[in-house]
């Protein structure tokens, strides 16, 4: 829960500062009512979300090794001003969508979201 309050103020934050209104950023809003509200939906909506982050960060990356393949001089990825090196960032990256994909299958989850279900029957 707490991973995606913060996803939630990061992508509230970038869609002030850069007026980025996309289904990754926006995504994540349903997903963490779902996960306060335990809805019955949350998981089709966590499995949506972190395949579109999974075919997301696999589109990027390919482009990346084309790119690096033509051009490895020009690759190179800034952030305000800072070189962010790319291997990091992809197992950061690889990192925390395999971690979703861990928590959205775990029987915890299924165990979590069933809890509110039992209560009201």
């Amino acid at each position: 829960m707490a991973l995606y309050a913060l996803l939630t103020l990061i992508a509230l934050w970038r869609m002030t500062t850069f007026y980025a209104f996309d289904l990754l950023t926006l995504g994540v809003l349903p997903l963490l009512f779902g996960i306060l509200s335990r809805a019955q939906w949350t998981k089709v909506v966590l499995f949506f979300y972190v395949g579109l982050q999974t075919l997301g960060l696999a589109a990027i990356s390919t482009t990346a090794i084309i790119a690096y393949q033509i051009t490895p001089n020009d690759v190179n990825l800034a952030f305000q001003g800072y070189d962010i090196p790319l291997i990091p960032l992809w197992l950061l990256l690889s990192a925390l969508i395999g971690f979703q994909w861990w928590v959205g299958l775990s029987t915890v989850t299924g165990t979590y979201l069933a809890q509110k279900q039992s209560k009201t029957t």
